[in-house]
């Protein structure tokens, strides 16, 4: 055979396929997989539209012309493949940046949805449908691999769903056969969850490489015309402060403005707003204020501080600028990526000391304190990346830094001092109070003193008392209400430390939300904004502090994370009612596994007390033995009690054997003769062990004789059905 007919024979179509539900179910499948490629950003409207209806044309006329193939679909068919194949390649070409592979994925999307719809044209036979099915879990693979959301299980669901039923009616088709092995399946499905979560649970950390070249989109082109280039210049700009009012129920400094007033009151909503892949949790930082009016802070930058424009496109190196200097010890690189779910300000998060910002943007602004914009808008779907040089000083390390020391390059300048020191008015209630808690520690100690005291005299509450007019915000929370959220604890320890001639700052942004195990992603919520302070220590730059928050130092492991929610759930859950509900389950399990058990008619109560009757005080009853012949037998081993066993049996080999349809009275006196023979055999087999317990000591202590072998009745055999 030659390798023509070698290729003949390989694409000669097999028996056509008439089954109409496999069909339908491989078509659904593919549409679930463009769907979910489509909702991940990789396929554009027009794309997943002209695919899906090209997919159902296809099978529709593959359907009807399958018991006679036309020829000249397979030729185009393959002009058509081998044309989108040089599409593909001239697109990469072109457009796909080394070592990215995610700038590959949409081209790739959009030539599996090609092949896919042309294919759809050309399956008359099972394996080319099977072969459709195959393509469908390719797409479904693309799409995960940019999913960042939990959601996406509802995608992979209904595709599963559909895969199934294309299975099963595949199995059906070459059977043919009309039932389905549906407890094989099943245990199937239930072991294939039992071994993904098994794997989901012994799963390590994720870790986060630092030398891949990281994706950027930003799905807001407009511009920030604020003269500052603050988030709240332009009101036309989604990078303006929220309301209370709004969708996601934030206010006051979650829409992250110049301002940061303490008076006023936030609803914290439970809407996602990004999610974050981060190879080291940490402290989101959006942005800083330095000074203090006594009720509100605002960001000054310093006298004659201007923002720094970085250009020249992603990646943007951020360079020293201001008092955002660069630490000298206890560095490590943490890499940072923000999916945003929400449109949001124009801020761009970090931890400390961002070093590379990976943003589609035009241009960057960088502020004296290390605040980084970008200068267009930031709508929800934007992704960026940021690399920061992340500080990781210990504690032993912190108690060591003292101002003055021999690192000059991260010293504040005696400017930058004043600021970070700055106060209204000289607080003498509040110095004497943070002398008290903290006076004479060192740095280090000194904050963790007065965030120890926090912890036991204050009270976390949203709900803050109203701050009357001309009342300073930190005297009222300190020595009137002690009631108060992030915003009021943070602004209080800030000042306190003031006080203490220690500089300090109040600092805004997100903390960690919850980790999903699932995407390696933090969702990172609107209740997850928050305010905490940064200390500045000589040599190690600027360290937050909370005493309202916890921040994990490193990612959990997926198995930690499922732990922890069953943990959290347990605590939840209502015990009590749980528990009665257990064990009124288990009364009507025992009710009914004994209901089971009882004999269905009397005629089998009556045998069934008989032969345990028998087993009590005879021999069970042999195989052959006819039900009157172990009665009579019975009757004779129990004495006058067993008198009535006979007619016992006797009444159920007529009902049963006879036909006969026995009177009441005859059913209830079987009933009670068997019952009662039953209680007799098992009080005369309780009374002869007793009798033996007591025998067998007393030969062994008198000497007397021995008992010998035991004599055994002799057994008659029941061929005649007599006893």
């Amino acid at each position: 055979m030659n390798l023509w007919q070698r290729v003949v024979d390989a694409n000669r179509p097999g028996p056509p396929e008439h089954s109409l539900r496999f069909r339908a179910a491989t078509t659904a499948a593919v549409a679930v997989a463009v769907a979910a490629c489509h909702a991940q950003g990789e396929l554009s409207t027009p794309v997943a539209v002209g695919t899906l209806v090209a997919t159902l044309a296809g099978n529709v006329l593959s359907y009807r012309t399958r018991q006679r193939p036309w020829p000249v679909v397979k030729p185009l068919l393959a002009v058509c493949v081998l044309g989108g194949f040089a599409w593909f390649l001239l697109t990469v070409n072109r457009t796909a940046t080394p070592g990215d592979v995610a700038s590959v994925e949409a081209p790739l999307a959009t030539l599996f949805c090609w092949v896919l719809a042309t294919h759809a044209f050309d399956v008359p036979s099972r394996r080319d449908v099977a072969y459709s099915l195959a393509g469908s879990a390719a797409l479904v693979a693309l799409a995960a691999a940019q999913s960042v959301d939990a959601g996406f299980a509802l995608f992979v669901a209904l595709w599963v769903l559909c895969v199934l039923v294309a299975l099963v009616s595949m199995w059906q088709s070459m059977a043919s056969v009309t039932g389905a092995p549906w407890g094989l399946l099943g245990g199937s499905v239930a072991t294939t969850a039992a071994v993904a979560l098994g794997l989901l649970v012994v799963l390590p950390a994720p870790q986060v490489a630092t030398s891949l070249v990281f994706p950027s989109s930003s799905t807001g082109d407009a511009p920030v015309t604020s003269p500052s280039h603050l988030t709240d210049g332009n009101p036309t700009t989604p990078a303006r402060s929220a309301a209370p009012s709004g969708r996601l129920g934030v206010g006051g400094y979650l829409g992250f403005a110049r301002s940061l007033d303490t008076a006023d009151r936030v609803a914290l909503g439970n809407q996602v707003v990004l999610r974050v892949r981060a190879s080291r949790p940490g402290y989101w930082v959006g942005q800083t204020y330095d000074t203090w009016s006594g009720r509100s802070w605002s960001e000054t930058g310093g006298n004659g501080s201007r923002l720094r424009v970085l250009t020249g496109g992603s990646p943007y190196a951020i360079p020293v600028a201001g008092d955002a200097q660069a630490p000298l010890a206890a560095n490590t690189t943490d890499v940072d990526t923000f999916y945003l779910a929400e449109s949001g300000p124009n801020l761009v998060f970090h931890t400390e000391n961002a070093s590379r910002v990976y943003l589609d943007t035009p241009r960057l602004f960088l502020s004296a304190d290390g605040t980084i914009v970008s200068s267009s808008s930031m709508a929800a779907g934007t992704v960026y990346t940021v690399v920061s040089e992340d500080n990781t000083a210990t504690p032993a390390q912190l108690r060591s830094a003292s101002p003055g020391g021999p690192e000059p390059v991260t010293s504040l300048t005696a400017a930058q001092e004043a600021r970070y020191l700055q106060l209204p008015h000289p607080y003498r209630r509040v110095s004497a109070l943070a002398h008290r808690i903290a006076g004479g520690r060192d740095r280090y100690d000194a904050v963790v003193s007065l965030e120890r005291w926090m912890g036991t005299h204050i009270h976390y509450s949203t709900n803050i008392p109203p701050l009357p007019a001309g009342v300073d915000a930190v005297d009222s929370f300190l020595f009137r209400t002690r009631v108060g959220y992030c915003e009021q604890i943070s602004t209080a320890l800030t000042v306190m430390l003031r006080t203490l001639g220690i500089p300090a700052r109040e600092a805004v942004g997100y903390v960690p939300g919850s980790y999903n195990p699932v995407t390696d992603l933090y969702d990172v919520r609107a209740k997850d904004a928050h305010a905490w302070v940064q200390v500045w220590f000589p040599g190690y730059g600027w360290q937050s502090f909370d005493p309202t928050a916890r921040v994990p130092l490193a990612n959990p492991s997926p198995g930690a994370v499922l732990a922890t929610g069953l943990d959290h759930l347990a605590g939840r859950l209502p015990w009590v009612p749980i528990g009665g509900a257990l064990v009124a389950t288990g009364v009507v399990l025992a009710a009914v596994r004994l209901a089971r058990r009882r004999p269905p008619t009397w005629a089998h109560r009556v045998v069934h007390d008989l032969e345990r009757a028998g087993q009590r005080v005879l021999a069970p009853r042999a195989t052959g033995e006819t039900l009157v012949a172990y009665a009579d037998r019975l009757a004779e081993a129990l004495g006058p009690p067993g008198a009535g066993v006979p007619a016992a049996a006797r009444s159920v080999e007529r009902s049963v054997f006879g036909g006969e349809t026995p009177r009441p009275a005859e059913v209830a006196a079987a009933t009670a003769a068997a019952r009662s023979a039953r209680r007799v055999a098992a009080r005369s087999a309780r009374q002869g062990a007793a009798r033996a317990a007591r025998q067998a000591p007393a030969h062994g202590l008198s000497g007397g004789r021995a008992p010998g072998p035991r004599r055994r009745r002799p057994r008659r055999r029941p061929e005649d059905g007599t006893a």
